[in-house]
């Protein structure tokens, strides 16, 4: 199995740093806004944008709710972002 065929919540867990961690996240946003099945969810672009996952997730939890089968694994990836962001942030200051 590539990487390529991994999903992203697994891609986004094998970050080796932040700045391979927000490429990536970029690369998932660009992948899932040209589908177009995130418009309705306010603030989603904008929360992306300045890298604000917590608040991303947020905006998908309010629109679609936590268990949006639809959604499950925009929810998953974020939920991964959000814990390694917080690993590497401790590997980088630990």
């Amino acid at each position: 199995m590539t990487s390529l065929d991994l999903p992203w919540a697994i891609r986004v867990a094998r970050a080796g740093s932040s700045k391979a961690l927000d490429r990536l996240m970029d690369i998932w946003f660009e992948a899932i806004t040209a589908g177009g099945n995130l418009q309705r969810s306010t603030g989603f672009d904008s929360h992306m944008k300045r890298r604000d996952w917590e608040g991303a997730r947020r905006s998908i939890e309010q629109t679609y709710g936590r268990s949006s089968r639809d959604h499950r694994q925009t929810l998953d990836t974020l939920n991964a972002a959000i814990h390694y962001r917080s690993v590497l942030g401790h590997r980088l200051t630990g």
